[in-house]
């Protein structure tokens, strides 16, 4: 029986990477992918953002010159009501600060391109770097050997031997469950049905431009990734919640959408492809090792949990398995005990910071976006907050502009109460996100405002707020840090 040092059970993204990893760390490291080659079973595409310049570099300045890639550095929000009418459109583009973040101007820009040129790409780092790529081999189960994964078992039934196993074989992971980690999700796997479409590349330039889209309103959120000379549509929703329901219905509702019909004509759209894949949607991943062997990627539930993006999170993960077997493996030790520093490593990296709110974020979109006949309904105060919207108010021409503001504010007005419950349930547990820093600067502008306040020094007035909101009372604390999110609750 074959022997090796790190097995990788996968080639994509976080696969790949993970294996690139190891190699680079001088480990004799082998991956399986069960296609003819990486990215021939995921014919689907998605979107990179602006991060990957800060931690993917090369790969990201690799994606720009890939025949399906189109830059992003805005999202256009559609907003369809209860009777299929567009009502609202908006772009989201950043500010100066975008700039500032990333070097060489890069701002917000980001990148989309399908994962046929984008997984060959990452696989071919990893087998430059000295790691081994068999493709066309599906991989059954993980061999357990005194409660530990020694390795794992092909369909053809060979056993390939490992100090350190990781899976990165997807939402439905094949390693997950036969080494007894898990059986199925407890809640929060998506199934998202998607159309790709063709279309002219010049068309998409003229009427699309730098951007990708979203369709949002009485039925479950649609995103629409744009490529070259082409773009797919994707709806969905965790399983429970339409178990009963065919898959395509949901994407057919965005289909029909007049306005989207309108966009299809305009490009030239001609649908060419229906595919559907699961997708880990979760609060927060479940255990991600056990003796022996990782989870990376979908495998281990590391979809952002506020907008579903798997690819930057499957890569940061496979990095981090990559040094950590590593780690393990110059250690003698690839127990579970030893392996929970793999769970240590994530979670204090961006990755585990993303994670950090991922109940909130998960609660928030599955009563509103994910909710239908919720969105009937917060459709309306949506439009009233862009009809407060200066550029709103400028083309409001029904009366006087400022009798326009004041019919558009008291409809609001009468509109919140409404949604105090839903505020208080979804909106103010993320308060705790806001770093201390930020907080004393609101409240020390407010204080001039306020005579009586204005009279105490800055340390009297925190204190004074505090005791007035048990809630701030954290973020005033002298020794808080900056970037420390508050504990839930505490708000």
């Amino acid at each position: 029986m074959e022997k090796w040092d790190v097995v990788v059970v996968g080639g994509g993204p976080g696969g790949s990477y993970a294996a690139k990893t190891a190699a680079e760390k001088g480990l004799k490291t082998v991956f399986f992918e069960r296609g003819r080659k990486p990215g021939e079973k995921n014919s689907s595409g998605c979107g990179l953002g602006q991060r990957w310049w800060k931690d993917f570099p090369v790969e990201m300045e690799a994606v720009t010159h890939m025949p399906s890639y189109r830059k992003c550095e805005m999202v256009v929000i559609n907003l369809v009501d209860e009777h299929d009418r567009l009502r609202y459109r908006s772009g989201t583009t950043g500010s100066d600060l975008c700039a500032a973040r990333f070097p060489q101007g890069r701002g917000m820009i980001g990148a989309s391109v399908y994962r046929k040129d984008l997984d060959p790409y990452l696989a071919g780092l990893a087998t430059g770097a000295g790691a081994e790529l068999r493709n066309s081999t599906l991989v059954t189960e993980a061999v357990i050997e005194g409660g530990k994964v020694t390795g794992v078992k092909t369909e053809k039934g060979e056993k390939i031997a490992a100090e350190v196993v990781i899976a990165a074989d997807g939402a439905m992971s094949t390693m997950a469950r036969t080494s007894g980690m898990r059986n199925r999700w407890e809640g929060g796997c998506t199934l998202a049905p998607q159309l790709d479409f063709s279309c002219d590349e010049q068309k998409l330039d003229d009427v699309i431009g730098n951007a990708e889209w979203v369709w949002f309103g009485p039925f479950y959120g649609a995103y629409q990734v744009n490529f070259r000379d082409g773009f797919h549509l994707g709806a969905g929703t965790w399983v429970d919640e339409y178990w009963d329901t065919n898959p395509k219905d949901i994407v057919r509702k965005v289909f029909n959408f007049p306005a989207f019909q309108a966009m299809c004509r305009a490009v030239d759209a001609k649908p060419r492809e229906f595919q559907a894949h699961l997708l880990p949607w979760l609060k927060k991943p479940p255990k991600t090792y056990t003796g022996g062997m990782m989870l990376v990627g979908d495998a281990a539930g590391f979809p952002c949990p506020l907008e579903g993006e798997g690819i930057w999170h499957a890569m940061m993960s496979g990095r981090i398995a990559g040094e950590t077997a590593a780690w393990a493996i110059s250690k003698g030790d690839a127990s579970e005990t030893a392996l929970r520093e793999y769970e240590r490593r994530w979670k204090a990296s961006d990755l585990g910071k993303e994670h950090e709110f991922g109940q909130e974020f998960v609660d928030l979109w599955h009563n509103s976006i994910f909710d239908p006949e919720s969105m009937v309904k917060q459709i309306q105060i949506m439009l009233e907050f862009s009809m407060l919207h200066p550029f709103s108010v400028v083309f409001d021409w029904g009366d006087a502009h400022i009798d326009c503001f004041n019919q558009h504010l008291g409809h609001m007005l009468d509109l919140v109460p409404e949604f105090g419950d839903f505020g208080k349930k979804y909106i103010a547990p993320l308060g705790r996100g806001i770093w201390p820093e930020n907080v004393k600067r609101i409240l020390s502008m407010v204080k001039p405002r306020i005579p009586v306040l204005n009279r105490l020094s800055d340390e009297r007035f925190f204190k004074v707020v505090a005791r007035l909101s048990r809630g701030l009372a954290p973020y005033l604390d002298p020794g808080a840090k900056q970037q420390a999110p508050l504990p839930r609750g505490s708000l």
